[in-house]
């Protein structure tokens, strides 16, 4: 372990994250309009959004049996399991040579635990009293951007200003050790707080990031978290946005590949980005966004769900990157975040169109359950035909994350089935006993969710 120690001062498919501390609030500066109208207005209270697509006034509610006390339970324990800090590494005996991050001693990250060797934390046999071995530090080495931007989201909503910092921090370690003059987006998956495996990157994850640092500002006061956002949604909008028809490219590189992934689609984002940056056409990109969904959704057999992955078309499509040759064309663990970013919009802002994607969404996890949570069946659906993907081995959809994205799909368009699912979906407690090993993706959407349908998704004064 090369880094010295004076550096390291330190005061985490049916699918499942606003408090503040004591800083006054202040807000931004204001923008130039967008380029763009959004067709819905951005307004509402705290507590969710109003003003429909059509100029009436909706206002969305939270389920009658939101629980914030569950959230504020399970927090701790998720970051317990899978938030780390460059100092409790070293502490822990790692001898990774960490001077790629000497300017972020304060840094965190998200364990993903996909077992590859190529992350083993060498060296590091504790952490905070309990033993490590080196199976567990092989499960535990490897950052993904992903897991840093709902990390960010999620301390965010759960008023956790020092992890934010931390794995903002992280962000900008990462950033820094991008290629050329990249430094916008987020490399896609790194080793530790030492080097990048992929520079590559995959633009949900900056969505995430660079939204949560304008929320950041307008509750924590601090412009700052603006100055750094606007790097990122430039980058963004020059690498990630196709120009001919304003879709997101899952990443920069995939710019010849024609396939669109619709759960990286963040209303929200590009509902921020408009609103500070006047630069780009934002509202366009939001708008766009919007109307190949509805294509998308209107197309399948069942109306109502999506496949994994599509073409510009609309059509299932394979990414061709080894990972969904069987399941591109299901709604499966990619399109199955779709109810838990579409539901923000909805909570937020109202949109007419959030709502009428969640209606299908939520009718057909009503029909396929019969109206009963417990009674999900949990196995993907194949969008082109409708039916259970059975000859799938390997596609089932257990777990709370499944379940909490079948109760965000009726979130604010079918209030008895979304109380009835939250309720259950609420005696679930938090697993303390995660073994690091295909559990990151659960217990991190099971948070996000929870943090939303709980009513932790405070919307600030902007």
């Amino acid at each position: 372990m090369k880094l010295s120690k004076k550096w390291l001062i330190l005061p985490m498919a049916i699918l499942v994250a606003c408090s503040s501390d004591d800083s006054s609030p202040t807000t931004p500066a204001d923008s130039a309009a967008s380029q763009g109208d959004p067709t819905s207005s951005p307004s509402g209270d705290d507590n969710g959004g109003n003003g429909g697509e059509n100029g009436g006034t909706v206002t969305v509610s939270l389920p009658s049996t939101a629980n914030a006390a569950i959230p504020d339970a399970q927090y701790p324990i998720w970051k317990s399991l899978w938030v780390v800090s460059m100092k409790q590494e070293v502490d822990g005996g790692s001898t990774l040579d960490y001077a790629a991050f000497a300017d972020y001693p304060n840094a965190m990250r998200v364990w993903w635990d996909n077992g590859d060797s190529k992350c083993e934390v060498t060296g590091m046999t504790k952490l905070d009293g309990k033993d490590f071995t080196s199976w567990m530090n092989t499960h535990t080495g490897c950052s993904v951007s992903e897991g840093i931007g709902y990390g960010m989201l999620i301390a965010l909503f759960n008023g956790d200003r020092t992890t934010f910092n931390g794995l903002w921090d992280y962000n900008r370690g990462a950033r820094a050790l991008a290629p050329g003059n990249n430094k916008g987006l987020m490399p896609w998956q790194l080793v530790s707080f030492r080097r990048t495996l992929s520079t590559s990157a995959a633009l949900d994850a900056d969505l995430d990031i660079a939204s949560s640092l304008i929320l950041a500002s307008y509750i924590w006061g601090d412009q700052a978290y603006l100055e750094d956002a606007k790097i990122i949604i430039n980058d963004i909008y020059d690498r990630g946005i196709n120009p001919e028809n304003y879709l997101i490219y899952p990443a920069p590189n995939w710019k010849t590949k024609n396939v669109y992934n619709m759960s990286y689609f963040s209303p929200v984002a590009f509902r921020l980005f408009a609103m500070v940056d006047g630069a780009h056409p934002w509202n366009d990109v939001l708008n766009a966004n919007y109307e190949y969904m509805k294509k998308v959704q209107d197309a399948g057999a069942t109306q109502a769900i999506f496949p994994d992955w599509s073409n510009a078309a609309g059509e299932p499509a394979d990414p061709l990157n080894n990972t969904a040759t069987e399941t591109y064309v299901m709604y499966f663990k990619e399109s199955v975040r779709i109810p838990w970013r579409i539901a923000w919009d909805y909570y937020w802002y109202a949109d007419e169109r959030a709502g009428n994607i969640l209606k299908k969404l939520g009718d057909f996890v009503v029909q396929k359950s019969g109206n009963d949570p417990a009674n999900y069946p949990k196995v993907a659906y194949n969008y082109s035909t409708g039916a259970e993907a059975s000859d799938c081995s390997f596609c089932g959809t257990t777990g709370e994350h499944y379940l909490g994205a079948a109760c965000l799909s009726g979130f604010g368009v079918n209030t008895a089935w979304t109380d009835a699912c939250t309720s259950y979906f609420n005696s679930f407690a938090m697993s303390t006993t995660a073994g690091y090993s295909g559990t990151y993706f659960k217990q991190i959407l099971q948070m996000m969710y929870s943090s939303l349908l709980n009513g932790k998704f405070v919307k600030p004064n902007f």
